[in-house]
C-alpha cells in the first residue's frame, strides 16, 4: 500500500543517512590518527586513496555487522518521528489506521536488515576475515607480534616461538616441544621459521619448518607416525620437502595458533561448529557461546526495534529529540543486558547456551509487553 511504501522509503533513507554518518565519522577519526602509517604504505600499495579504500572498504562491511540492529532502530525512530513532526501520524490515526498498521512497515524493514546482517555474517565476513588481521600499524603484515605458547591437543605438541607475522602466516624462531610419547624421534624441534600450510593435493594441513637445527640431520631421520597418522614428515619420506626442513601435521590453523579473535568473530557458524569438534584446538566456552549468539541475533535485533517503537507510535508519544534520547538509553540497557549475560557465560557462571539465549528470554517478553498499546 501507499502508506507502506511511504514509510519504508523514509526508513530506508534514514538508515542510509545514519549508517553513512556514523561510519564516516568513525573512519575519518581513525584515518587522521593513523594517517602517517597510511602515507608510509601508499607508495608500495599503489597510492594513498587505494590504501584507504581497501582498508576501510573491508571495515565498512564489519561496521554494518556491528551496528545494523542499532541503526535499524534509529532509522525507524527517525522515519516515524518525521511523520509526527509533519502531523501525518495524527492524520493517519484520525483516519482509523491503527498504530500497529503504521508500525508494521518499520518492523518488516528491520526484519529484512536482520536477515541481511545474518547473510553478511555467514557468507561475506568469513571470506574476507583475513583483511581484519592487519591494523594500520601492520599494513604489510611484517610486524612481529608476540607469540604465546600453544598446544595442539591432538598431538600434544607444544608450539613455542619468538614472534608471529601475518605476512606468510609464519612463526619465527620456532621451538616445538614434543610429548614423551614421541621421545624416540626427538625431544623438540627447533627451526628458523614455521609456515602454516593448509591441506592441499591430498597432503594434510600443518606447519612447514624451515632451517631445522634440532634434531641435527633432520633429512636422514624417518618420519613419525602415531596410530597410522603422520605427525612429522621428513625429507626421507616426503621428497617434496626442501633440505633442512620438515613438516608437522596439525589441524590448528595459524589464526587459531596465535590466539587471534578474528576467527571467532568472523568465521561462519558452520566453521565455528567444526572448531568445537576439532580435538586439536581445545576451544573454550567462547566458541559455543558465539554459535548460540549467532542463532539469537536476528530475534534480538527485532526485539530492540519493537522495544523502541512505542516511544513514537504509542498512546503517549514523545517529541523527536525526546524519542532519540530515550532510544539511546534503551539501546544502552539492551547492550548491557546482552554483554552481561555473555560475560557470565564466558566466566563459566552460566552455560554458553543459557548465556546466549537469556537476553532474548528477558527482552522479548519485555518488548511484547511494552508494545501492547500498539496492538489496540
Amino acid at each position: 500500500m501507499l502508506i507502506d511504501r511511504y514509510i519504508t522509503k523514509a526508513q530506508f533513507n534514514s538508515f542510509l543517512i545514519v549508517f553513512v554518518s556514523l561510519a564516516g565519522l568513525t573512519f575519518v577519526v581513525d584515518a587522521f590518527n593513523n594517517i602517517e602509517e597510511f602515507i608510509a604504505h601508499a607508495d608500495e600499495a599503489g597510492g594513498l586513496w587505494l590504501v584507504l579504500g581497501r582498508y576501510y572498504g573491508y571495515r565498512l562491511i564489519s561496521f554494518f555487522d556491528a551496528t545494523s540492529g542499532v541503526i535499524a532502530l534509529a532509522s525507524a525512530m527517525f522515519a516515524l518521528s518525521w511523520l509526527e513532526r509533519h502531523n501525518e501520524l495524527t492524520a493517519l490515526l484520525a483516519a482509523g489506521v491503527t498504530r500497529w498498521r503504521i508500525a508494521r512497515p518499520t518492523i518488516i524493514f528491520a526484519a529484512m536488515i536482520a536477515v541481511l546482517a545474518m547473510a553478511n555474517r555467514e557468507l561475506v565476513l568469513p571470506r574476507i576475515r583475513h583483511a581484519f588481521e592487519r591494523n594500520a600499524q601492520d599494513l604489510d603484515g611484517e610486524t612481529a607480534h608476540t607469540f604465546e605458547p600453544r598446544y595442539d591437543h591432538r598431538t600434544e605438541i607444544l608450539f613455542r616461538g619468538r614472534a608471529a607475522r601475518f605476512a606468510g602466516r609464519q612463526i619465527d624462531d620456532v621451538s616445538l616441544l614434543l610429548p614423551p610419547t614421541m621421545a624416540g624421534f626427538a625431544a623438540q624441534l627447533d627451526a628458523k621459521t614455521a609456515e602454516w600450510v593448509p591441506a592441499i593435493d591430498g597432503r594434510p594441513s600443518g606447519y612447514l619448518l624451515r632451517g631445522v637445527s634440532d634434531p641435527p640431520g633432520i633429512d636422514g631421520l624417518e618420519g613419525l607416525s602415531i596410530g597410522g597418522t603422520d605427525v612429522v614428515l621428513t625429507r626421507r619420506g616426503a621428497d617434496w620437502l626442501e633440505p633442512g626442513s620438515c613438516f608437522v601435521t596439525s589441524d590448528v590453523a595459524f589464526e587459531q595458533m596465535i590466539g587471534s579473535g578474528n576467527w571467532r568473530m568472523y568465521s561462519s557458524t558452520q566453521e565455528l561448529i567444526s572448531a568445537i569438534g576439532n580435538p586439536s584446538i581445545g576451544v573454550t566456552s567462547d566458541v559455543p557461546l558465539r554459535v548460540h549468539a549467532r542463532l539469537v541475533a536476528p530475534a534480538l535485533d527485532l526485539a530492540l526495534v519493537v522495544l523502541g517503537l512505542p516511544l513514537v507510535v504509542g498512546p503517549v508519544r514523545k517529541g523527536i529529540f525526546m524519542a532519540v534520547g530515550f532510544s539511546v538509553l534503551l539501546t544502552a540497557g539492551f547492550m548491557l543486558t546482552v554483554l552481561s549475560c555473555h560475560a557470565l557465560a564466558s566466566n563459566a557462571i552460566l552455560s554458553p547456551s543459557l548465556g546466549a539465549w537469556l537476553p532474548l528470554l528477558i527482552l522479548a517478553p519485555l518488548a511484547a509487553w511494552n508494545a501492547q498499546p500498539m496492538w489496540r
